[in-house]
């Protein structure tokens, strides 16, 4: 019987340091950290979970051949896309933009990933935090047949030897000829910046349309959006109005007022806290100073609005419908109007408030709003209470002129003191001082309606009421 060569079969630290890091993403991580990052790591229980969900999503779309190049386990078809938001300084971006990718090759070296953040520059960053990874002396001797193209070595897009690649691009950027077979979408607006409607409109479109196109296969392809809640209307509210269960949605607000997803994660909260050891009670306070309550509430808690509301609050008085005052009884009685003529929820709805006063104290009997064009939203005006008050502009002035034809009265006025949230702020001190009661049948409709509810105003996804 001939002899074996036991050389042939030698096993060396780095190879078994390799697999170790190649079976457990969360073992890749905290092997590479110091590769890329100077800091001593504080490994808190949220690491390590989020390694091990975004492991099974590389694991799902992972091809992966023998050592003979048989291929042994096919791509498979997605079960939903990921949706992440929790707290910036959270590891967030190290762990699935940075080092998920870099990892993503150690299981199948064939990957294509696209990533994008709000900024070219950002988007860049981590594009080169991974290939610092991959051009590391440890990864390259853990894992010896991974390297970077040197024909195809740019630094937002470059390749390996095995026909996997990285591209990196900016939230409402091109991209031209590559499909991927794992998208990364990291912070698609600025929070350092007011989310405007156009910003927002630039990421939800660039979400829901450009992305949409860049799949290798729209079946098997997932897409993980991770990043803090800024907004009603951001794309992760776009994502759960749209894909609603059909989204694997983790939610780690900073502490467990906030509503925490999956609910049994609130068992490692400590103190209260998802991180007890950086966000202890004094940073935390220091940061509800420097975001102010909008800010703390939707980069911290990860709901866009404070939990008793913003600019407004909880200060209308409830009364109950039984002892609600009469038209009658009321001054001013009627039904302000803020109209849009279009059937087109994409767009801005008509919006009424049916009201009048008691003295100085007002009382609100009825909110509404509609999608309607010109024709059915004057048939739906007319079932309102007159007269109508009608915000001065171009569909306003046709509503009021086709009103009065039909002997309805309908009354023109001029908008002063501002845009919406200049005028809000004007008459909060009212509402505030407990001048402001309420149809109580309707309060709830009015705080807290999905679309309009004025407790998340200026931030909700519209703001018509």
């Amino acid at each position: 019987m001939g002899s074996i060569d036991t050389e042939d079969f030698e096993i060396t630290e780095a190879d078994v340091f390799g697999e170790l890091c190649r079976k457990n993403f969360y073992t890749f991580v905290q092997e590479f950290w110091s590769v890329i990052i100077a800091e001593d790591p504080v490994w808190n229980w949220h690491i390590e979970y989020l390694c091990d969900e975004l492991q099974k999503y590389v694991e799902r779309v992972a091809q992966v051949k023998d050592k003979e190049g048989n291929i042994i386990k096919r791509r498979e078809a997605k079960l939903s896309d990921l949706l992440i938001n929790i707290p910036p300084g959270t590891t967030k971006s190290t762990i699935c933009t940075v080092m998920l990718p870099a990892w993503a090759w150690t299981v199948d070296p064939t990957l294509r990933i696209l990533t994008a953040s709000y900024s070219q520059s950002l988007s860049t960053d981590h594009a080169l935090k991974s290939r610092d990874i991959i051009r590391s002396d440890k990864y390259r001797l853990y894992f010896d047949d991974l390297t970077i193209k040197t024909d195809q070595d740019n630094k937002t897009h470059y390749k390996n030897e095995h026909t996997g690649e990285r591209y990196a691009t900016s939230v409402g950027g091109t991209i031209t000829g590559f499909h991927a077979h794992i998208i990364i979408v990291d912070d698609p607006l600025n929070a350092k910046e007011e989310a405007s409607q156009a910003a927002l409109e630039t990421a939800n479109t660039f979400m829901d349309t450009t992305l949409s196109t860049r799949k290798v296969d729209k079946a098997v392809t997932p897409t993980i959006l991770v990043m803090q809640r800024l907004n009603e209307n951001d794309p992760s509210g776009n994502w759960l109005s749209k894909k609603g269960k059909k989204l694997q949605h983790i939610k780690l607000p900073a502490t467990d007022k906030g509503e925490i997803k999956p609910e049994h994660l609130k068992l490692h909260y400590v103190d209260g806290k998802l991180d007890a050891v950086r966000m202890t009670d004094e940073v935390l306070a220091d940061l509800r100073l420097d975001l102010g309550e909008y800010g703390y509430s939707g980069q911290m808690q990860q709901d866009p609005a404070p939990e008793d509301g913003g600019i407004w609050q909880k200060w209308f008085i409830p009364v109950e419908d039984n002892v609600f005052p009469e038209p009658e009884d009321m001054t001013g009685y009627g039904s302000d109007w803020d109209t849009a003529l279009t059937e087109k929820e994409i767009n801005a709805a008509s919006a009424n408030v049916v009201s009048g006063k008691i003295g100085t104290d007002m009382y609100i009997d009825d909110f509404n709003y509609v999608y309607k064009e010109f024709p059915d939203l004057i048939a739906w005006m007319r079932t309102q209470p007159e007269p109508h008050y009608i915000e001065a502009k171009a569909s306003g002035k046709s509503a009021k002129q086709t009103l009065v034809k039909n002997g309805i009265t309908a009354i023109e006025v001029a908008v002063t003191g501002g845009d919406k949230v200049a005028r809000t702020r004007m008459a909060t001190p009212y509402a505030q001082a407990g001048r402001v009661y309420c149809r109580k049948s309707i309060l709830d409709k009015l705080y807290n309606d999905s679309e309009q509810g004025i407790l998340k105003f200026p931030r909700s996804k519209k703001l018509d009421v």
